[in-house]
């Protein structure tokens, strides 16, 4: 869209000019004879950038070709005059005069804003909400404010005053009700930035923790929500009369196709798909909004009835109509959007439906089947997205979770409910393990991991490249405009340069960016090169779309572990009211020695409890046997295995993106793979695909899938493997051996060797927690095969790689601030050592023998006054929680110690 304003309205722009005009154009909105031209770009989807990760949405360009206007005579004479005497008559400012214009210059800055946001003129809406999107409401900058947000929220208790607001604040309640009221706009592009403005918001600043009272909640659960709903409900009207639209205007089409009539019939027909792109598109992004809502404020789900659940399960049938009616008229090109809105409205029937008993068990038999179908249809449909079927996936979970699980326990419903609870227990069984076994098996042909990654380092240093270059060539001729260097001696300095033939190809360039920069002046007295702009603009979109690709892909993989991992996580019975004894709501962190009783009293009521195995329900125990039938377990695993390795196979540095995903990616499986072996699949007892598994340059014979298990992790410990994986698979190796006690029967030697040396090896400062949560693993699984009966030699090897550790700290207890992590650290090491030490020995038919050679009495004597230390020292950086479990550990030693020396 192109539009022509001019020098009276001027204050169009005034907002883009906050950050995003400095760096396209020089504006002068002083001269009255200057016309600009304002483009405007249209927004598209999220597409993040592996520079800022953000959502693009619309931005303001400002392009002008005159010059800037320099004040020339006695105009410029008199304005240094009046700044002199400005000058002269200034004067200190009292602090109450300083705050008071700052709070005056907040509200006028705020007013302003909101009274163009509410403009009679749409121009006037569209201008100030496109440039809200660039500035305010960018991805970067509430990013940057959310995380200032949340130092903030964890220094309060630590510091005093409140912080320093900013001219005009995202949350702004006045201004997020004006956003709101702007999703009803009867301008679709109006309606679609005010959307995109609130997309972000959701998105990048709210974190979660908003106090349930607080000004934006109520603007999120009272007005967004409910404007949310009327705005989807009102395009998907609009979406459903443009299809029948569009239908009758190709068949009349078809009829007329050979004379002029069917010319201006083809016309019309682009422009209704023109308009049924952009209600998709404001779809999706309502969807997508109301998904973030849905998940950051608990109080919004109050706010949906089972008529707003009925509105979200009418779009995906809608989807598949609008996908085959662009696929007939050959529009394929316009279906992203369309895709991407099955996907943002399933993913909101998921947040919505998920542990909101409340909502589930108000559902009336009839829209519950209609709902119990919809889903099911859309899970079998193979043409959706991974997303759009993993989170109906997600949805029918949640619903198994209340009309199956608890029904088995608790019989509450009618007659009426048997049909459609018969329904959810057969989908889950059936189709969404296919659709997760199948998803793991193949993966997701079109889109190779590694081939994505290294795509994206490729475009990243193109791009850098050719910044780097504007960059030099800016300072050049700045350099070169600084000088003022007239015309006519640049000439006979290139004449001189062409004489010595001593021209480089560095002094051409040059010479080519001085001839340039007499044409036209930019921001800072340059314009970048048409060309150059374009190819940037191009890999940076190229970049956009390969980094968008990469977080769908483990997106989808995290979201279907999640879901595994959900079906394999049981009926865990937690007794909150022991937990609040033990941890009363005080200001004392030291462990009480009242407290004994409690722990005990907690130990045996949690020994009391029964196992998984023989609390899981006639349900759970089909879909277990499901999985086994699917052989989904020996797929994770292997799933698992090619994700440990793929940052070493690459050989290259990786971006940090990919690092924090992968690492995500391998939690989550670790994750799930704990809980599967938790619940005792009976897969884990059936005979093994493979006969042998290579570990190092041995061969390992494999009986059974448990042995299997066992030594694919073993594997996997491979020295090209860095520490974040090796931790990801020893938390997987301690959950096989708490949950099978038959796997620490298979340890032989080697494997002991191969722990204690994750132990013992030198600290990585490189991989910081993930090096110090895999030797706390590592000490967690030595822990547990010494509870199983061990000869003395094992017992004095373990024992003494474990006191090494325990005399060589990670750091020292120290004040400097930039070392309170490593003592943290540190603490934990320390704490998990001392544990199994207390463990191995603690006994009557301990290894005295080895406890006496060793001086474990002693070292427990000169190490605990240092961890007391370290305690307080990580009062101020630690959680309740932590200081709680180190204090009963001092506690605990200090007990042993006395029995020790009494024995």
């Amino acid at each position: 869209m192109r539009l022509l304003l001019s020098p009276a309205k001027y204050y169009l722009v005034e907002i883009a000019l906050y950050q995003y005009c400095r760096q396209e154009t020089y504006v002068d909105t002083s001269s009255y004879n200057t016309w600009f031209v304002l483009y405007v770009r249209r927004p598209r989807p999220p597409q993040p950038s592996i520079f800022t990760l953000a959502l693009h949405y619309p931005t303001i360009t400002i392009r002008t070709n005159q010059t800037p206007p320099t004040a020339m005579g006695k105009q410029k004479r008199n304005k240094s005059k009046r700044g002199s005497k400005q000058q002269r008559s200034s004067k200190p400012v009292s602090g109450d005069v300083a705050t008071s214009s700052a709070n005056n210059e907040e509200e006028k800055g705020a007013s302003t804003i909101i009274s163009k946001i509410r403009h009679g003129d749409p121009r006037v809406r569209h201008a100030a909400l496109v440039g809200l999107s660039s500035t305010l409401f960018h991805s970067s900058s509430l990013s940057a404010v959310a995380l200032k947000k949340q130092r903030q929220q964890h220094q309060q208790g630590h510091t005093k005053g409140g912080a320093k607001k900013t001219v005009v604040d995202a949350s702004d309640e006045t201004l997020l009700r004006a956003l709101s009221e702007r999703i009803l706009d009867v301008d679709i592009p109006c309606a679609t930035a005010a959307t995109g403005c609130l997309s972000n918001y959701v998105s990048f600043y709210c974190i979660g923790d908003t106090e349930e009272s607080s000004p934006e909640t109520e603007v999120a659960s009272e007005v967004m929500v409910p404007i949310l709903f009327q705005r989807i409900q009102r395009s998907l009207d609009k979406i459903v009369s443009l299809g029948s639209q569009i239908e009758s205007s190709i068949a009349s089409k078809t009829a007329t196709a050979t004379s002029s009539a069917g010319a201006a019939g083809s016309s019309a027909i682009d422009k209704m798909f023109a308009f049924n792109t952009e209600q998709w598109f404001l779809v999706s992004l309502s969807l997508q909004t109301l998904a973030g809502l849905i998940e950051n404020f608990p109080s919004v789900v109050e706010r949906v009835s089972v008529s707003s659940l009925s509105t979200l399960c009418a779009v995906i049938p809608l989807v598949e109509k609008s996908i085959q009616l662009t696929k007939n008229s050959m529009e394929e090109r316009n279906t992203h959007c369309i895709l991407d809105a099955s996907s943002n409205a399933s993913r909101a029937i998921h947040s919505l439906l998920d542990d909101n008993i409340a909502i589930i068990t108000s559902i009336q038999p009839n829209p519950l089947t209609h709902i119990v179908t919809e889903l099911r249809n859309t899970i079998a449909n193979v043409s959706m997205p991974h997303m759009t079927r993993l989170h109906a996936s997600g949805a029918l979970v949640s619903l198994r979770k209340v009309l199956v699980l608890n029904e088995e326990i608790n019989s509450s419903r009618g007659r009426e409910y048997d049909a459609v609870i018969a329904a959810v227990k057969s989908c889950t069984d059936d189709t969404v393990i296919d659709l997760l076994s199948n998803l793991f098996e193949s993966g997701d042909n079109n889109q190779n991991p590694s081939q994505l990654v290294l795509r994206m380092i490729e475009l990243s240093n193109k791009c850098q490249s050719l910044k780097q270059d504007e960059m030099m060539e800016s300072q050049i001729v700045s350099e070169v405009n600084a000088r003022k260097e007239p015309a006519r001696m640049i000439a006979r300095r290139q004449k001189e340069l062409k004489e010595s033939n001593k021209v480089k190809a560095e002094n051409e360039d040059m010479v080519g960016d001085e001839k340039g920069t007499m044409l036209v002046e930019e921001k800072d007295g340059l314009e970048k090169s048409d060309a150059t702009e374009s190819q940037l603009g191009d890999l940076k979109d190229e970049l956009d779309g390969v980094v968008k690709s990469w977080r769908e892909l483990i997106g989808s993989y995290k979201l279907a572990l999640e879901l595994i991992a959900n079906l394999c996580s049981g009926r865990e019975v937690l007794d909150d009211d022991i937990e609040d004894a033990m941890y009363p709501d005080d200001d004392e962190h030291m462990w009480d020695s009242d407290d004994e009783a409690k722990l005990v009293s907690a130990a045996n009521a949690a020994s009391a409890m029964p196992s998984m195995e023989m609390t899981c329900s006639p349900s759970e125990r089909d879909t277990f046997v499901s999985m086994a039938n699917k052989q989904l377990l020996a797929r994770i695993l292997a799933f698992f295995r090619s994700w440990v390795e793929f940052v070493s196979k690459l050989n290259v540095g990786v971006p940090a993106l990919v690092a924090e995903d992968v690492d995500e990616l391998l939690s989550t499986c670790a994750l799930c793979l704990g809980n599967m072996v938790a619940c005792d699949l009976p897969s884990l007892n059936e005979p093994s695909l493979k006969k042998v598994i290579m570990v190092g340059d041995q061969e390992t014979p494999v009986t059974d899938c448990l042995d299997m298990f066992w030594w694919d992790l073993v594997a996997a410990l491979s020295p090209n493997v860095l520490d974040g994986p090796k931790a990801h698979v020893t938390s997987v190796m301690l959950a096989l051996l708490r949950h099978q006690p038959k796997v620490r029967t298979i340890v032989n030697s080697t494997v002991l060797d191969l722990l204690l040396a994750l132990i013992t090896q030198q600290y990585n400062a490189d991989e910081g927690a993930n090096n110090v949560q895999m030797k706390c693993n590592a000490i967690s699984i030595i822990g547990l095969l010494c509870s199983e009966p061990h000869p003395s030699e094992v017992n004095a090897k373990v024992c003494s790689a474990l006191l090494e550790r325990l005399r060589s700290p990670l750091s020292s207890a120290s004040d400097d601030s930039a070392d309170r992590e490593k003592t943290k650290q540190s603490l934990v090491i320390m704490h998990d050592i001392l544990d199994v030490l207390m463990d191995m020995y603690g006994g009557d038919d301990s290894h005295d023998e080895v406890f006496n050679q060793q001086d474990i009495l002693g070292h427990f004597q000169r190490c605990l006054p240092g961890f007391k230390r370290r305690i307080k020292k990580s009062v101020t950086h630690s959680t309740r929680e932590e200081l709680d479990t180190w204090n009963e550990t001092a506690l605990n030693c200090s007990r042993f110690i006395k029995y020790k020396k009494e024995g």
